[in-house]
């Protein structure tokens, strides 16, 4: 069988993504046959690993591994004036202060370079894994960066969802956090969950994989919790906010 990985919400969370690449190889050496990656944003946003996360995934995107799309973070950075001199604009956004001095630290690290990389990223995704053609997307398919997808729902739900997009097989949102895997009348609608921005404290880092025929979706977890550690001496070392040791512990302020 022949699967993809489909991640999301890596939040400039370096170790956590890189826990969650050294799980797939581990699963490619137990027998899964991984034929690519899908990352479906956030790939920046609260963690202060914002540069070495972007390094990351250009090597992936060089070695036509992985397919990668913005999230809303992404976009906050991505909308900022080319030739702006700070990201002062940020101050403006309807965020929490610990979200918006987070923010401006992603912006000022990722450097000119960095905020390219991420203008030229897609905002959403078009592909086919074996006869299925899919579409990704952050948030929803009318509201990509802030269109919110709940966990949880009844079917009728995921189909209201899925009928703007109902001439694709398979849906990807990245938006609950939560890993969702609904079938509805017009296609599949997943989450692969969150990477680097843990939902509440009782779940781990989460991504999906899904069998590129059947699309047989299977949720795996990743352990990075010696880590947490590092980042959050981190977050101290560069007079971040408080509240993001409290997100990466909890989930939550």
């Amino acid at each position: 069988m022949v699967y993809v990985a489909v991640l999301a919400n890596i939040n400039g969370n370096l170790p956590a993504l890189a826990k969650a690449l050294e799980r797939i190889e581990v699963l490619k050496e137990e027998g899964y046959e991984i034929k690519k990656y899908y990352i479906i944003g956030n790939v920046v946003g609260m963690f202060p690993y914002p540069k070495e996360v972007l390094d990351t995934l250009d090597d992936l995107i060089k070695a036509n591994t992985v397919k990668v799309i913005r999230g809303e973070f992404d976009q906050a950075i991505a909308a900022s004036d080319p030739h702006a001199e700070g990201p002062d604009y940020i101050d403006k956004l309807d965020y929490p202060d610990h979200i918006k001095k987070a923010l401006k630290y992603t912006w000022e690290k990722l450097g000119h370079e960095g905020r390219e990389f991420l203008r030229d990223l897609p905002i959403y995704l078009v592909d086919k894994i074996g006869k299925n053609d899919i579409f990704g997307v952050y948030g929803s398919p009318l509201n990509p960066f802030e269109g919110i997808v709940l966990p949880d729902q009844p079917t009728s739900y995921y189909e209201t969802i899925m009928r703007p997009v109902k001439d694709y097989e398979v849906l990807f949102v990245a938006s609950p956090k939560y890993p969702v895997n609904a079938m509805t009348r017009y296609g599949r609608v997943i989450c692969p969950g969150s990477i680097g921005y843990p939902p509440d404290k009782n779940h781990k880092a989460t991504f999906a994989l899904v069998d590129i025929d059947t699309l047989h979706t299977k949720f795996i977890e990743v352990d990075y919790e010696k880590e947490k550690r590092l980042i959050e001496e981190k977050i101290k070392r560069e007079s971040l906010p408080e509240e993001l040791v409290k997100i990466l512990y909890r989930g939550r302020v």
